[in-house]
């Protein structure tokens, strides 16, 4: 009887053991990706208007254009995003980027409107205006930005882009952008040309004073102008454990004196008194 009942024993001692062994370890890991393209080409004479926003983790490129007469565009704008989260240990990776690049011509003309009917109306005038901006961040954004107001004509080639990567594992985080603003032109009405530093809304047309401008350009007249401009950020953030003295496993007087060897001389006058209390 004696046996049987240590034979039971074991025999769950054995399958404890067995379930123990066969416990595994499993990583949740997550991918979510984003892509978006478009191709367009507008060719015509009349009134129009356009706008672009496109925004991939804080990384922008902002397009207006309106004005009326001849107007002729060849573009394409791309928008990507990539993320993947692993939650077992917790880590975070993301590679995002915009893209925009138009090839565009404008002119000048009062434009009559059609209505139905015996209605009539005098011609619409509207000067062309054109502006590009590219920014990263938020409330402190760097930004790159082309303005063109007032036009009679505008012939522009123009390749925007913003790219960028973030990363977090345990005690460490990083996070870039790289920004370039390829440009060639010939307008004959008011521009501007900068790149900056500092809170930003998404108009390209509100300077506030508080921007740190490092390219601040503005030409009025008939101009031709060739220009390339990229700017980048980077950021990392490590956090480093303190290494403490290993004593609380059994105090100070539990080492022994190879181990106490490793501390300064005199470290024995804190650890060594006769108080009542002592480490458990």
């Amino acid at each position: 009887m004696l046996c049987l009942k240590w034979g039971i024993i074991l025999l769950v001692m054995l399958l404890v053991g067995s379930a123990i062994a066969e416990e595994k370890y499993y990583e949740t890991t997550e991918e979510e990706g984003l892509r978006f393209s478009s191709n367009q080409t507008v060719e015509g004479f009349g009134i129009a208007s356009s706008y672009i926003s496109m925004d991939s983790a804080n990384r922008m490129i902002h397009s207006r254009s309106s004005g009326s007469g001849v107007f002729t565009s060849e573009s394409k704008a791309l928008i990507r995003e990539g993320i993947i989260a692993k939650f077992n240990p917790g880590s975070f990776a993301s590679n995002t980027g915009v893209g925009y690049l138009e090839n565009a011509s404008k002119a000048y003309s009062p434009t009559r409107l059609a209505y139905p009917g015996s209605f009539k109306s005098s011609p619409f005038s509207s000067l062309w205006s054109d502006s590009t901006i590219l920014f990263a961040g938020e409330d402190s954004a760097t930004a790159l930005q082309a303005n063109f107001d007032r036009l009679q004509a505008l012939n522009k080639e123009m390749k925007t882009t913003a790219s960028g990567t973030g990363a977090y594992e345990d005690t460490s985080s990083s996070t870039s952008f790289a920004g370039s603003m390829d440009l060639n032109v010939i307008f004959n009405g008011t521009g501007q040309i900068g790149a900056y530093v500092g809170p930003v809304n998404g108009n390209a047309h509100d300077a506030q004073a508080d921007r740190y401008y490092l390219v601040d350009n503005y030409y009025s007249g008939a101009f031709t102008i060739s220009n390339k401009m990229k700017i980048g950020y980077k950021a990392t953030v490590k956090q480093e454990g303190t290494e403490w003295m290993p004593c609380c496993y059994g105090g100070w007087r539990s080492l022994n004196y190879e181990e106490k060897s490793n501390f300064p001389v005199d470290v024995d006058q804190v650890f060594n008194c006769s108080c009542i209390y002592e480490c458990e």
